[in-house]
């Protein structure tokens, strides 16, 4: 499952670099990096940036920032969250399906709160883990194949609901001079993510062409069975999540140079 958008800035180029399970992105926007540092920006000490929990305060300081947007630096509100599109091909097992999610709405994410958040330079190592109490989903879904031996097909809209997202991001990092200004910046090299959700609800709309019995089978089913659901997608949800934000804290960082907030 891949996950692409392009609403994080006012001059994006998104280069997509095909492997052998996922994609990788990186977002370049026109605007200038911060030369001074704004209200909602804390300090930590560049040789001990976990201390006290710095670093972990200073991350959980931006969100409020990145929720309302950031137009100095090129960063546009992630609430709601706007995806494109989410491509779906799971061709084995339980589940296999093929088609995907468009023009996907999600909110929730600036609900977040940081549960831990580490920094360290010498293990070139940017590790956080992320909770959300709710996500609600709302976009169009063209899908076609069988969940649990359950034939699906159709296309239309769907409303989804996550609660209790737990998510983990382990990253390894380097230290980059910012290309307009020279200035030191970190750079996510590269990220693994891994998740757990609580429960989830789903309603799928014009199942089977509108036959209104079988789609209320089907969504009944889903619904009763969501862990099944989402430990069949997990792998590829994980590196979907990575993608969108291995972009999302790369386009931040190269904005944000460590001279203004590693002292």
């Amino acid at each position: 499952m891949y996950f692409y958008t392009a609403s994080w800035s006012l001059c994006v180029i998104i280069y997509l670099i095909p492997s052998a399970t996922a994609y990788t992105r990186e977002i370049f926007n026109d605007k200038p990096p911060l030369q001074e540092r704004p209200p909602w920006l804390q300090t930590c000490k560049r040789s001990s940036p976990n201390e006290n929990k710095c670093f972990r305060q200073l991350f959980e300081g931006c969100f409020p920032a990145l929720a309302a947007g950031i137009p100095e630096i090129g960063v546009k509100s992630f609430e709601p969250l706007n995806i494109d599109q989410v491509s779906v091909s799971k061709g084995s097992g339980n589940l296999v399906l093929s088609g995907g999610f468009q023009n996907l709405v999600v909110r929730g994410p600036s609900n977040a709160t940081v549960r831990s958040a580490s920094l360290d330079l010498a293990r070139r190592q940017l590790n956080f883990e992320l909770e959300l109490p709710r996500l609600r989903i709302r976009a169009k879904y063209n899908l076609k194949g069988n969940i649990l031996l359950l034939p699906l097909v159709g296309n239309g809209d769907v409303a989804m609901a996550f609660k209790n997202v737990r998510t983990a991001v382990y990253t390894k990092i380097s230290l980059r001079n910012e290309t307009q200004t020279g200035d030191e910046i970190i750079h996510i090299d590269e990220m693994k993510v891994s998740f757990q959700v609580g429960a989830m609800r789903i309603h799928l709309k014009n199942l089977f062409n509108g036959n209104e019995i079988l789609a209320a089978s089907i969504n009944t089913f889903l619904n009763q069975n969501g862990n099944e659901v989402i430990a069949e997608l997990r792998p590829d949800l994980e590196l979907g999540l990575a993608d969108i934000f291995h972009g999302l804290w790369n386009n931040v960082f190269s904005k944000m140079p460590t001279k203004l907030w590693l002292l």
